[in-house]
């Protein structure tokens, strides 16, 4: 029997995020607007080739505050159509944004493995 398995045969290109905040309840504050806004978020890069996008809570780092967004796209191009469109929707709430304080780290990867 073969153990692996593609989740998601689509997903060729994954997209991960850390997102490092200076303190909790600025973490706090970014997870509460997107349990309010990540529908919308989604839904809008969803028509840009995005498969799946997920919010995790880094929690094996004592004294820090982090937050990984995995984003799988359909393909490269399906990636690069969607920039746009995040930056749109970041301006869009521009006034949220500009009251946290985080540091984002951003790496591109091609899926070869997905065991589960």
């Amino acid at each position: 029997m073969n153990a692996q398995k593609k989740i998601d045969p689509d997903a060729k290109l994954i997209s991960y995020t850390l997102n490092s905040f200076s303190s909790e309840a600025e973490m706090d504050l970014f997870v509460s607007f997107f349990e309010k806004n990540g529908k919308e978020f989604f839904e809008n890069l969803k028509r840009y080739g995005l498969i799946r996008w997920r919010l995790n809570q880094v929690w094996n780092k004592d004294g820090m505050f982090q937050l990984a967004s995995l984003f799988e796209y359909k393909d490269e191009e399906a990636y690069k159509n969607s920039i746009d469109e995040i930056v749109n929707w970041r301006n869009k709430h521009e006034h949220f944004f500009n009251k946290i304080n985080v540091k984002r780290t951003a790496s591109r990867t091609v899926n070869l493995l997905d065991f589960y």
